[in-house]
């Protein structure tokens, strides 16, 4: 059975929005769980702004003083992006965060569709003073998406922010636009605005936008068609930690950003497979018991790449359907 926390508000909320902020979806308790293998992967604010040699530090401060990064206006800049670290990662606890089912459930609510993938998974950590984090509003288009996103729910994708710490107003919250206010713009113009909007619009946005504020374990939901942007990380010695995933209808292929298959010769791999549900494996990508895909053959090589991998539902699936195939 899902474990369905979400509300029918919440979607309603996205329905009119493209966007929804659900606080605390997920319990403190289960965000700390993952904790020791977040901190594996990032120094804690502390350790990070206590200045002691830390080679998970180093990779935020290599370039910190490089022109590209320098200024005050809103922009992107290539620091803004330093605390990215693709899924999976050796902590399962931690990557089975990314496949929670009370988050596969919203994006089945959103997308409306049982068949959902996920097809990006990233955490994100932010420490104040690494760079300016402001960004220009703009839209998940080009990065996310070879075509435009349909305006009903068919061929559908999300991103979603897990927040795995709290997010204040100095923690350099997401701000987002209702959808309704930038209907009459083609995405051409919203992806990377420059001078093709006028700065006066660009005001009343800011001024309509709203901050995705919440505590830990709060699920930040938003379409491909969404103006948003990132802002400055203001709080002394502060940082921030998220997870950044990517949900699409199955069959929307040209949709993506991390192909699975290629983290196959990680070692992280073969574990995050064995802890899995029969459901995320389907999110990921495995054919679901009963495919067509599946026979003897699949099935023995299958259990050959992954031996401690429960494969019964998929053998009595085989099963059932040769019985009804020789009845």
């Amino acid at each position: 059975m899902p474990d369905c926390r979400h509300r029918t508000e919440h979607i309603e909320h996205f329905d009119e929005h493209g966007w929804v902020l659900i606080e605390e979806l997920l319990t403190p308790t289960e965000i700390e769980a993952a904790y020791p293998g977040l901190f594996s992967v990032y120094p804690t604010a502390e350790a990070f702004h206590s200045g002691d040699a830390d080679f998970r530090s180093s990779g935020f401060k290599a370039i910190s003083d490089s022109p590209a990064n320098a200024g005050e206006d809103p922009r992107f800049r290539p620091m803004q992006f330093a605390g990215l670290r693709e899924f999976p990662f050796s902590d399962q606890t931690l990557n089975l965060l990314a496949l929670h089912p009370a988050i596969i459930a919203v994006v089945e609510s959103v997308l409306n569709t049982h068949d959902v993938r996920l097809y990006q998974a990233e955490t994100f950590a932010k420490y104040t003073g690494v760079t300016e984090y402001d960004q220009p509003f703009h839209v998940d288009y080009t990065n996310h998406t070879m075509l435009p996103p349909r305006h009903d729910r068919k061929y559908g994708q999300v991103t979603l922010f897990l927040f795995l710490t709290d997010v204040s107003a100095e923690h350099g919250p997401t701000k987002v636009v209702s959808r309704q206010l930038t209907d009459d713009f083609p995405l051409s113009k919203l992806n990377s605005m420059g001078e093709k909007v006028d700065s006066d619009q660009v005001a009343v946005w800011e001024k309509a936008a709203t901050s995705a504020i919440a505590p830990r374990g709060s699920l930040f939901v938003y379409a491909p068609n969404v103006l948003h942007r990132g802002t400055n990380m203001s709080i002394p010695g502060g940082a921030r930690f998220f997870f950044n995933l990517g949900y699409k209808s199955a069959g929307a292929d040209w949709v993506g950003a991390n192909p699975w298959p290629r983290k196959g010769f990680y070692e992280q791999w073969e574990p995050l497979v064995n802890r899995c549900s029969v459901r995320q494996l389907e999110v990921l990508g495995f054919p679901a018991p009963g495919h067509d895909y599946w026979d003897e053959t699949t099935l023995h090589g299958a259990a050959e790449r992954y031996p401690e991998l429960d494969l019964r539902p998929w053998c009595e699936a085989l099963e059932k359907r040769s019985r009804m195939g020789t009845a």
